[in-house]
């Protein structure tokens, strides 16, 4: 298992945008907004598939997930992922070595029954045998893909037609 990493997030960047801004660069605001439109939808693809495939204890993983988009004139990036610390431990899973810390588990063992008194005894066990990864973020990206081939379809199709709208 590979450690997880501090922070995490999957992030979409179009490579080539950048050229497309330096030749855009005085192109209408549409074109700014088609992309931006194309980025958004896209995101929300991954975030729906990964939000479906999240594992459900409280909901809380789920509900967590969210989005960012470059903010410039033309993006080129996103940002998808849960705010909740322990999501990059149900994505990466955890390699065997440490412990995590007993009192985070104890919420969890509560709601599976488990009294609080054993929190030591499971955390030593996660540090022995660590906990298997869960990549709902990257299968969640996966899934999108067809849909985010559409999207991109789409937004490419209409920034061509408005640009042979006005520029003849």
């Amino acid at each position: 298992m590979a450690q997880a990493p501090k922070e995490y997030k999957i992030t979409m960047h179009f490579f080539g945008f950048d050229k497309l801004t330096n030749v855009f660069r005085a192109s209408p605001h549409w074109l700014g907004e088609e992309v931006s439109k194309g980025m958004r939808q896209s995101a929300l693809a991954v975030q729906r598939e990964s939000a479906i495939l999240a594992p459900v204890d409280t909901g809380r993983l789920r509900a967590s997930i969210t989005m960012e988009i470059d903010k410039g004139v033309i993006p080129q990036w996103a940002n998808i992922g849960p705010s909740v610390k322990y999501g990059k431990f149900v994505e990466f899973g955890r390699s065997p070595g440490r412990m995590p810390p007993p009192a985070a588990l104890i919420p969890w063992m509560k709601r599976h029954g488990m009294p609080a008194s054993a929190a030591f005894v499971l955390a030593r066990a996660i540090a022995k045998r660590g906990i298997k990864p869960k990549p709902f973020m990257q299968d969640g990206y996966k899934a999108a893909g067809r849909a985010i081939d559409r999207i991109w379809g789409r937004t490419s199709r209409a920034i061509e037609l408005r640009w042979g709208k006005e520029n003849g």
